[in-house]
């Protein structure tokens, strides 16, 4: 019981890591495919994650998307960013002291109230038969994914 409260607080702790969208934590990435070729991704982080890493793990998903149908390259047809705001309303519970911030927020033990922000990214691209182009944002898939993944240090996936 003991690891398992200490995992999980380690755990709550950390930015989002890359992972497919659980509806536990409603943290992680999702695909709609519109068409052939053609996706929707969104990435949504917890209050730890930057815009700028949930931008990153978008495009890491869509490479890894267009990687898989055989797309040497990409097009970002549109994309964008936004901040979810969450507050958190104060309890009647008391605190207690011998928990950690985070069980108190667990178990509904504040008196304070909180404001969390979550970056969510989306973009829609589709395989492109042109090079790759940061400037008419054409991706080259394989370079976008190594790099992404070695800036994160992502392995295995």
């Amino acid at each position: 019981m003991k690891k398992i409260l200490i995992l999980s607080v380690l755990l709550t702790g950390c930015s989002t890591t890359y992972q497919p969208h659980s509806l536990i934590g409603q943290n992680g990435f999702a695909e709609t495919e519109l068409s052939q070729n053609h996706y929707k991704v969104t990435f949504k982080g917890n209050e730890k994650t930057s815009q700028k890493q949930a931008n990153d793990f978008a495009m890491l998903r869509a490479s890894e998307l267009m990687i898989a149908k055989g797309c040497l390259n990409f097009k970002v047809l549109n994309s964008s960013n936004e901040m979810i705001s969450s507050v958190v309303f104060p309890q009647t519970n008391a605190i207690n002291p011998f928990s950690s911030a985070i069980e108190n927020r667990i178990h509904g033990n504040t008196n304070t109230f909180g404001q969390y922000h979550e970056p969510k990214s989306t973009v829609e691209v589709s395989c492109s038969a042109a090079s790759g182009n940061q400037q008419s944002e054409i991706y080259v898939s394989a370079a976008i994914n190594q790099e992404i993944k070695k800036k994160y240090d992502i392995v295995g996936q």
